[in-house]
């Protein structure tokens, strides 16, 4: 059987498969030094996207108004070209969290490529005559949603970074209190309905 890129690797033979097909998540700032491995995907599920950027501050900052226009600009355009929905988005100043729908791994790999490039290029002013360096911080983090959960709790996640790039870091950690205490509630409520069947 062959393996499809466009879905989530989920068929393996063997412990070795396993451990590098039976996974959600890919990138981030931590993934320096580690050996490289295909970026788990899916067509038919809903993706957790983060780029972040160390260098994001001040002049150069994701919430300088310019640069959040831009930034959406260019979003928009890549999303529309690419064939990505992009559903939720949270600018947090030095990073972005998008919740996106891909057609396939090939445009998704060509979304990402292009929107990196062009935010970067567009925020630092960098060309080939005044070159600016790196950028980005770490590899592309993505996370393939499994569950209606999952899918609930990046919805709170993304408001709640909303919330810290408006009101700070303690107004956060206040409303995803309240979001997971009533996430909490929700699903103890589902499993009393089903014990009770």
């Amino acid at each position: 059987m062959q393996k499809q890129q466009a879905t989530l690797f989920d068929y393996y033979q063997n412990t070795l498969e396993k451990k590098r097909y039976n996974r959600t998540q890919h990138g981030g700032v931590n993934t320096k030094g580690r050996r490289k491995l295909e970026r788990p995907l899916s067509s038919r599920k809903w993706i957790h996207l983060v780029l972040k950027s160390d260098k994001a501050k001040g002049k150069l900052s994701f919430l300088n108004p310019k640069n959040a226009q831009n930034i959406k600009q260019i979003l928009k355009k890549q999303a529309n070209k690419f064939g990505v929905k992009i559903a939720d988005y949270a600018n947090v100043g030095n990073h972005l969290h998008l919740k996106i729908k891909i057609n396939n791994r090939d445009s998704f790999q060509k979304f990402l490529k292009s929107v990196t490039c062009l935010i970067a290029r567009k925020i630092t002013g960098a060309s080939k005559t005044n070159p600016f360096g790196r950028f980005w911080q770490g590899l592309a983090f993505t996370r393939v949603l499994q569950s209606s959960l999952e899918i609930l709790n990046l919805k709170g996640y993304i408001q709640a970074n909303r919330i810290q790039a408006a009101q700070g870091e303690s107004a956060r950690e206040k409303f995803l209190l309240q979001f997971n205490h009533w996430v909490y509630r929700q699903v103890n409520s589902k499993t009393e309905i089903y014990n009770s069947t």
